[in-house]
């Protein structure tokens, strides 16, 4: 028990414990937060400009609530911050973008900027930057979009205690179709689903892709999973058993669906397509193994129905052929309606899953860029087994015949005679001149017919896919020789970007630089899918400064794996 003496001391202490508790307190360094950013202290009166706690306010604002775009688009999602009343002098804050998928889970970060230091994270590394226009703009902008980076994007400004938010929804537009598995209708959960449409190069749809596509005139009876969990389908001609003909057209819905358990088909998406889609003339019909077989020889591989989807809607892809594809479905693409092709409306038509023994066609996808090459040591040096070898050191094949023909077509003009995969000598000639076959031929590909595959030496055309990684400018303090360019990428967790996947990247991403870069051969190039002043010819195409001496200062690019 406490004495009355013991009380009295502690009452009279009291006041002195309180003083010395704040004394030492106040003597400790202000404890921060750290994500890696400097931040400086706005608390004691060396900020980056005046306080604002004397009735100052931040705001932020975005000038849309949805952005649409293609895949492999760029776009640019707006955010402006301000104070009210305006302040005298600019201040440093901290800009962060994060992103909530259509499909649900947790908000992940996208960027982090504070004053110059900028980074970005995980799927966008490389592919998202500040626009930073004029002063307060801290809109996002994106490139080569993807068909996931589809949701609802927060650009968050954090100025001391202040931190002010806004959002912008970006939805990736394509062609909508239902899918359902050879095994029949209604038997995907919704894990199942999203993997389905994965494998046809697509994804998931939301219900505004959904709903666009029934104002559209998608008009199907059979209920699907969507983005959100939700299962729902569209009918534009009400009737039985599709709702009954009591209802009015819409979007008929049976809400959120157990993922695990419930089981219906599915509603995909697929936007612009990376290569192209052509039903494969061949001498007769084919089973699904010589199906396959034939695209592969093509030096393609047989369509997706996604990709046969996007070829119908947005190259016109018209063909009242039916033909094999990837899932073992035949289909065949209508955007001119006419007797004997099916219904007289534009659709893609299904023959379902016939037995993989039945003759049909094919429709195969080929995507590729050819480019030619030739090695550090100058123009026609390569034997046939020279030339094939420093494709695949620059992650790509020799070009087939077709694929040259194909990229002649589509405007490549060289004049240097290079190696082809059947050992002929040709070059693609869109522009006839001395000393090019002279200009009284006219345009196309020449030939030297079959060379010596020992003996004779030439350049080499080789050929490049679609990219499994990206590739990406590596903002440094300062340009750098080669061999600092490879130990720049190293220390990115990424390698020096080789020629195929910049050409790739450049065909299939719409990369677009104008800053000369290394890559892994040692040669310096740039790609422009733009063409502007300062930026070489007014051509969009892989600009090459050569094999420039080691020591020489430049940038580099870089390529990771897996998108990352």
């Amino acid at each position: 028990m406490i004495s009355a003496l013991e009380l009295t001391m502690m009452t009279h202490s009291r006041p002195l414990l309180v003083m010395w508790l704040q004394l030492l307190i106040s003597s400790f360094p202000a404890l921060g937060y750290s994500d890696r950013f400097v931040y400086q202290d706005i608390f004691n009166g060396t900020g980056n400009g005046e306080l604002h706690f004397n009735g100052v306010k931040l705001f932020v604002d975005s000038s849309q609530t949805s952005v649409y775009a293609l895949r492999g688009s760029n776009a640019t999602l707006s955010c402006r911050y301000w104070y009210k009343p305006a302040l005298s002098s600019p201040r440093k804050v901290r800009v962060k973008w994060s992103w909530l998928p259509a499909m649900g889970g947790h908000e992940t970060d996208v960027l982090v900027a504070f004053g110059p230091s900028t980074r970005s994270f995980g799927d966008f590394k490389g592919r998202v930057h500040l626009q930073q226009n004029s002063s307060g703009d801290a809109s996002l902008f994106m490139t080569e979009l993807q068909l996931n980076d589809t949701g609802r994007y927060r650009c968050e400004i954090v100025d001391g205690v202040e931190d002010e938010s806004t959002t912008v929804e970006l939805e990736l537009r394509g062609v909508v179709f239902p899918y359902q598995p050879p095994i029949g209708r209604y038997n995907l959960t919704y894990h199942e689903a999203r993997q389905v449409c994965e494998e046809q190069d697509s994804t998931l749809a939301t219900f505004k892709q959904l709903f666009q596509a029934y104002e559209d005139g998608l008009d199907w009876c059979n209920a699907g999973w969507l983005a959100d969990g939700t299962v729902q389908y569209p009918i534009t001609k009400p009737r039985i058993p599709c709702g009954g003909p009591g209802l009015g057209s819409g979007i008929r819905s049976y809400g959120r669906r157990h993922r695990q358990l419930h089981r219906f088909d599915v509603f995909c998406i697929s936007s612009s397509l990376q290569g192209k889609v052509y039903y494969l003339q061949h001498t007769h019909k084919l089973n699904f193994t010589e199906a396959q077989q034939v695209c592969f020889d093509e030096g393609g591989q047989i369509a997706k129905v996604g990709q046969l989807y996007a070829a119908w809607k947005f190259m016109g892809l018209d063909r009242c052929d039916a033909g094999w594809l990837a899932d073992g479905s035949v289909r065949y693409p209508i955007t001119r309606p006419r007797r004997n092709c099916g219904p007289m409306e534009p659709g893609v038509r299904s023959f379902g899953f016939p037995p993989p023994h039945q003759k049909h066609g094919v429709y195969c996808y080929s995507a590729v860029v050819v480019f030619p090459y030739q090695p550090p040591i100058g123009r026609y040096n390569l034997t046939y087994h020279e030339a094939r070898q420093v494709c695949e050191e620059q992650d790509s094949t020799l070009a087939t015949f077709k694929q040259l023909f194909q990229a002649w077509k589509e405007g490549l003009n060289w004049c240097n005679a290079g190696w082809l995969a059947d050992g002929t000598v040709q070059y693609p000639i869109t522009k006839p001149r001395k000393p090019c076959g002279g200009p009284g031929l006219g345009p196309g590909v020449r030939s030297y017919g079959h060379r010596h595959r020992q003996h004779d030496h030439y350049d080499v055309f080789c050929s490049s896919s679609p990219l499994l990684g990206k590739v990406y400018y590596l903002q440094a303090p300062h340009e750098l020789n080669f061999t600092e360019a490879q130990q720049a990428c190293f220390d990115e967790g990424a390698q020096i970007t080789k020629v195929g996947q910049l050409y790739a990247a450049w065909r299939f991403m719409g990369l677009d630089q104008c800053d000369p870069g290394w890559l892994a051969d040692g040669s310096v190039r740039y790609p422009i899918t733009r063409p502007r002043r300062n930026c070489g010819p007014m051509e969009p195409g892989v600009r090459s400064f050569g094999f420039p001496p080691p020591h020489q200062k430049h940038g580099v690019y870089c390529y990771t794996e897996g998108m990352q």
